[in-house]
């Protein structure tokens, strides 16, 4: 951090936006950048040491004190309704021309000392996921029809309207953790049973009704799966613009901690007939980092 950092607290009902020019300030905050983990480990009879069985992270806690300045009665009312009790929120810091935000909820709303003119508080934050996601998303296509077409327009020499997208897809991760995403199907015709693969890991989303009877897609339909902290699961949006809960059409196989992890991921697209109706995309966070 440095005196250029800015945070922000929103909730479904407010922001309220921590800074250097506003009269809320934040003065000392723990936990942004580093996380704790739980360590598992065995020893058996002899063994020189242990050995590791498993590592877990634990939820991020960011205790967090800070200045209220004039006009202290009117702010003070502000603060405390802006962190209000059990109201899920996004906690963001910006600094260094980037934005990362955690989903928190807080483990101790503000407690304020009064005092004229100046008033300082502490409050505590917790995040059950604990890495913190870029604000910028990256948007990549993995099977499909990638448009070419574009303004301004020349005829001479070879050109295409589009570009068909197939065989294996990569996938770039430059952070230092794993990352959760979604993929969405599109359907422009009649295709069944889409499914992305992740050859490195053997790992797979798939959709299908049972397993003697295909999942047929119709045009303009769509299939959001996501495999994300608070959000896993699987959403049909039909032609109409109608949501579903689709998680029952998810193969037994499929696995909904599948991530990208660190370094270049290679997927696989696929549906059992008419795959080249089938368009799907991969959507994550530019950035995924475990303290900023």
């Amino acid at each position: 951090m440095n005196e250029q950092t800015r945070f922000s607290y929103e909730t479904a009902y407010g922001r309220l936006d921590f800074a250097p020019d506003s009269p809320f300030w934040i003065s000392d905050i723990d936990g942004i950048s580093s996380v704790d983990i739980s360590v598992f480990d065995t020893q058996s009879s002899g063994q020189i040491g242990s050995s590791i069985t498993g590592q877990s992270v634990k939820p991020r806690l960011i205790p967090i004190s800070g200045s209220i300045f004039d006009p202290v009665i009117e702010n003070r009312e502000i603060l405390i309704s802006a962190i209000p009790p059990e109201i899920p929120a996004i906690f963001t810091v910006y600094q260094n021309g980037k934005a990362w935000y955690l989903d928190v909820v807080p483990e101790k709303t503000p407690d304020i000392l009064p005092g004229n003119g100046v008033q300082f508080f502490q409050c505590r934050l917790k995040a059950a996921y604990p890495y913190f996601r870029s604000v910028e998303k990256s948007h990549q296509l993995l099977f499909g029809l990638k448009a070419l077409f574009e303004f301004p327009f020349y005829t001479g020499g070879e050109w295409y309207i589009s570009q068909l997208i197939s065989g294996f897809a990569y996938v770039q991760n430059d952070n230092n953790v794993e990352i959760p995403f979604r993929v969405e199907f599109t359907a422009r015709g009649e295709t069944s049973n889409p499914q992305l693969y992740n050859v490195d890991t053997g790992k797979r989303l798939a959709i299908r009704k049972s397993a003697i009877e295909p999942y047929v897609m119709v045009a303009g339909e769509r299939i959001i799966i996501s495999t994300i902290f608070g959000e896993r699961g699987v959403m049909i949006i039909s032609p109409e613009g109608i949501i579903t809960n689709g998680f029952k059409y998810l193969a037994l196989d499929s696995n909904l901690t599948m991530q990208v992890k660190p370094g270049i991921n290679t997927f696989q697209v696929s549906a059992s007939e008419n795959d080249f109706n089938l368009d799907a995309r991969i959507d994550i966070p530019v950035g995924v980092r475990s303290g900023v």
